[in-house]
């Protein structure tokens, strides 16, 4: 019996979106830092991005869709810990018609 092949661990999959954001977020603080353009450009950028994002509508969607992002992904690994908690239920057959039919006739003496 050949042995069973192993998956990759589900638990990295983070690791490199993440990895990819710390290194943009870095790229573009020494842009920051070192070019007096560039600063003032991420810093208008920022400023023009909170103003959009304080809006009233704009914050109340962005907060429901956030929040329903962090469900989704507690559900998702509550899941993926517990199990998917479906419940098979036993459904049991019909007696066949020939000893239905004795039974209705034993009941009607």
């Amino acid at each position: 019996m050949p042995a069973p092949e192993t998956s990759p661990a589900k638990s990295r999959w983070w690791l490199e979106p993440l990895i990819w954001t710390v290194c943009f977020v870095i790229a573009i603080s020494v842009a920051a830092y070192v070019n007096e353009t560039a600063r003032e450009i991420v810093m208008q950028g920022l400023a023009y991005m909170f103003t959009f994002l304080s809006t009233p509508f704009v914050l109340e969607a962005t907060s429901a869709f956030i929040g329903l992002c962090i469900v989704f992904v507690i559900n998702t690994r509550r899941i993926e810990r517990e199990g998917d908690g479906w419940v098979e239920m036993e459904v049991k057959q019909p007696a066949p018609a020939a000893s239905q039919d004795a039974t209705k006739q034993e009941t009607v003496v």
